[in-house]
């Protein structure tokens, strides 16, 4: 039978499956000519694939926008509970299919290789809709229809996508499911709130520390000895980082952990994906992991052995370790300006050692390692929470929906 694992107990009708375009009209963006297009704000902003990624809506990114809209413009202005799609992405990979659907938005416009869906049967509930096109469903069967296009593009087409059979309840069932589903992503949303809110108070607080407008005092009251300035190799040990040759990496985990640049990195330690047997470079335990290619300034921490890549150096401070983090990271503004000047975004061992630093005593050094470590405890919890509401949303999703 059609039905879900989990569902609300007065309900116990069959789902029946509906093609999509029975109940929405399903229409393509438009192609705005690009000489049209305006880099500075005005009346209406044309919505391009790469302002939705992870189903979130990012207006900042790239933002291109027009004064004035024609007659044939117009029926791509997007409005209240509209659902955009993107179409196309890269090939083998499942970097698009991602969903957004229009809140309080406004004069905005729908660019090619997005879709819109727009409800015309009252038997069918927008926002429900919206968790329809997040649920594994439909995007498995959306991923099924993806073809190669110009490249390693891989697109799905709107044609395909009217086809597509997905089961749906009653729309009583539907609007209870999906007003369920919205006080868990109010939840959430509060978190990332929260989140960014203490990431700022942080932003602020090194401002004011490394800047000395904050100062700690000691155990009598007393000012601690002037700050004394020196430049990070004077502080740390640096380690630029070298390939090894490919036939010594692997993904059998033979060896120790190899990392080639960012790409494993997360908001702390990075990932395991490949490992090496014949390490050129080792970063150690506790060593700043820092990229040295786009983007450059990216850190994590090293929470264990690993053979490092050129598009990374390790940094193991002679201080504090914390307070070097927390310093480094305040800093990084020198070395991201220095990367700017050249073609291809790299900085050397030079630029990395020339980073200015002004340097506490060691007893302030602490003092300052602790207090803003307390406070990534503050924001690290945050985040825990976060995601265990997003593995709950996970779960709902896959639980509620045949």
């Amino acid at each position: 039978m059609n039905v879900p694992k989990l569902r609300f107990k007065e309900f116990t009708d069959e789902w029946q499956k509906v093609p999509l375009n029975s109940f929405t009209n399903i229409l393509g963006g438009y192609a705005f000519k690009s000489e049209n297009l305006l880099n500075y704000k005005a009346k209406y902003q044309v919505i391009k694939m790469g302002n939705i990624n992870n189903n979130t809506l990012n207006l900042e990114k790239n933002p291109s926008y027009l004064n004035t809209i024609s007659q044939k413009e117009k029926p791509y202005l997007l409005k209240k509970d509209d659902i955009i799609l993107t179409l196309t992405g890269t090939f083998g990979k499942k970097d698009f299919g991602y969903s957004y659907q229009i809140k309080d938005e406004t004069n905005l416009l729908l660019n090619q290789r997005l879709a819109v869906f727009k409800i015309i049967n009252s038997n069918f509930s927008s926002n429900f809709l919206k968790y329809i096109l997040l649920n594994n469903t439909f995007l498995n069967i959306f991923f099924r229809f993806s073809v190669g296009g110009t490249g390693n593009q891989s697109n799905v087409s709107i044609q395909d996508i009217k086809s597509f059979k997905i089961p749906f309840p009653k729309i009583e069932e539907q609007k209870k499911i999906a007003n369920f589903l919205s006080t868990v992503d109010k939840k959430i949303s509060n978190l990332e709130n929260i989140i960014t809110t203490l990431e700022n108070q942080k932003k602020g607080l090194l401002q004011q520390i490394f800047s000395q407008k904050v100062r700690f005092k000691d155990e009598n009251g007393n000012n601690y000895p002037d700050w004394k300035k020196k430049n990070l190799d004077e502080i740390s040990l640096i380690t630029m980082g070298q390939s090894p040759d490919s036939k010594f990496i692997n993904n059998e985990k033979i060896g120790i952990p190899f990392l080639q640049g960012n790409a494993e990195f997360t908001n702390k330690y990075p990932i395991e994906k490949y490992w090496c047997t014949k390490p050129q470079k080792i970063a150690n335990p506790t060593d700043i992991l820092l990229s040295v290619r786009a983007p450059v300034g990216a850190i994590n921490t090293a929470n264990k052995k690993f053979c490092i890549g050129r598009g990374l150096s390790a940094i193991s401070f002679k201080c504090n370790k914390l307070f070097g983090k927390y310093s480094l990271e305040y800093n990084l503004f020198q070395l991201i300006k220095k990367s700017q000047g050249s073609t291809f975004t790299s900085v050397n061992k030079k630029d990395i050692s020339e980073i200015l630093l002004f340097v506490p005593c060691l007893e302030e050094q602490t003092k300052i390692a602790d207090f803003l470590s307390a406070f990534d405890r503050k924001i690290d919890n945050q985040k825990a929470q976060l995601e265990h509401w997003k593995q709950i949303k996970k779960g709902l999703l896959q639980q509620m929906f045949v």
